[in-house]
């Protein structure tokens, strides 16, 4: 089931730059991703498919994390 990436929310968002921030795995082993994130796979691979676009949509989530 494919994931619509209009349909991410600011959380989850905020869940996946959170991982991605800490630089605690790669970002293409999706298993563990999903583990430290809560994500499931398919969220996963819309928001890395939409990365630059979900930046736009939510402008302050990479400032929070970073």
């Amino acid at each position: 089931m494919t994931v619509d990436f209009k349909d991410i929310t600011k959380e989850q968002f905020q869940e996946y730059e959170g991982v991605r921030s800490r630089g605690r795995t790669n970002m293409f082993d999706l298993r563990n991703v999903e583990m430290l994130s809560g994500l499931d796979r398919n969220t996963i691979l819309a928001i890395m498919q939409h990365y630059e676009a979900l930046s736009v949509k939510y402008p302050g989530v990479r400032k929070y994390i970073e």
